[in-house]
């Protein structure tokens, strides 16, 4: 009879799989007024701060969770609240990582209590007050299997990034999602101001006056679902720009005519194409720098057409 073979040693170069790390968020909710309530939330190196319309602390608390999960880039989070044994919240806490997935809430523990702390003194400063309305113009660059995007606001706020895309995940349609994905990615950062959204894409106007009016749709053949299950861009976008809908002006512009903010958004959008591709030769500062040079020299000249 052949000996039984043992197992053997796991190869050198086979390491078990380990989940990412968490972020720790603590999180604070009161009420604001009759249907209002303000929420504030620390980690190590961030802040979150906005108001939520809702019926009651649980449904606010749910409400901010998910903004703060759209905002950040962490894949797992988990969240620490004070909420009495009761709370809607810990009843649903199976249902809230179906739907959230990497998302988790717990009771803070002792070795939480700094940053408990941190969360309910947000809640101690003053309400924000109005933000000025902002104009932001926003683009999209396309380089072969690589996408970039940028936007440009008139008050100097700028973002852009850079990424190898999947046409089997988001379509066919790859400078259309490119285009709403950069005026995704500009109500997220300046939501709560009343937006005038400048595109010259036609297509993605058109979408985003779609959204505004509650309809369900993506572009074509871009998928809802993604492995990781996380809730993709656009679909966030598209609830995003829903709840900010009394806010946001979708406005169509003609491309490379001089008007500042759309050229700054253009440049932002094809800087951040080539880096991705690795054509820039630039480094990880170098770009960062570039970008923010970018943004001020084109916001100071959409002021000073504006002034002059």
């Amino acid at each position: 009879m052949a000996p039984k073979s043992a197992p053997g040693a796991m190869p050198v170069d086979i390491v078990p799989a380990r989940p990412r790390p968490a972020t720790t968020v603590a999180l604070a909710v009161t009420r604001h007024g009759e249907t209002a309530f303000r929420y504030s939330a620390a980690s190590v190196g961030q802040r979150w701060a906005g108001t939520v319309e809702a019926e009651c602390v649980d449904t606010a608390s749910l409400d901010a969770i998910r903004r703060i999960r759209e905002e950040s880039e962490a894949e797992r989070i988990r969240f620490l609240i004070r909420m009495p044994g009761r709370s809607l919240l810990w009843a649903l806490r199976d249902e809230i990582e179906l739907l959230m997935p990497g998302v988790w809430v717990e009771r803070p523990r002792l070795a939480d209590e700094a940053l408990v702390r941190q969360a309910w003194a947000g809640l101690r400063e003053p309400a924000p007050t109005a933000a000025e309305p902002v104009w932001v113009a926003t683009d999209g660059s396309v380089r072969g299997k690589f996408t970039g995007y940028g936007w440009l606001a008139s008050s100097g706020e700028y973002g852009l990034q850079g990424f190898r895309h999947s046409t089997k995940l988001i379509g066919p349609h790859v400078v259309l999602v490119a285009e709403l994905r950069a005026i995704g990615a500009a109500v997220q950062k300046l939501r709560g101001r009343d937006i005038t959204v400048l595109s010259d894409c036609k297509p993605a106007v058109a979408m985003v006056r779609r959204w505004l009016a509650g309809e369900d749709l993506l572009p074509e053949g871009y998928t809802a679902y993604r492995e990781s299950g996380r809730t993709p861009s656009l679909v966030r976008a598209q609830r995003m720009i829903f709840e900010e809908r009394d806010r946001i002006t979708p406005v169509w512009v003609k491309g490379h005519q001089g008007e500042p903010l759309n050229e700054g958004a253009d440049a932002l959008a094809r800087l951040a194409s080539r880096y991705a591709l690795g054509d820039s030769a630039l480094d990880s500062v170098e770009y960062h720098r570039r970008a923010a040079d970018l943004a001020a020299t084109f916001a100071r000249e959409f002021t000073r057409a504006r002034t002059a």
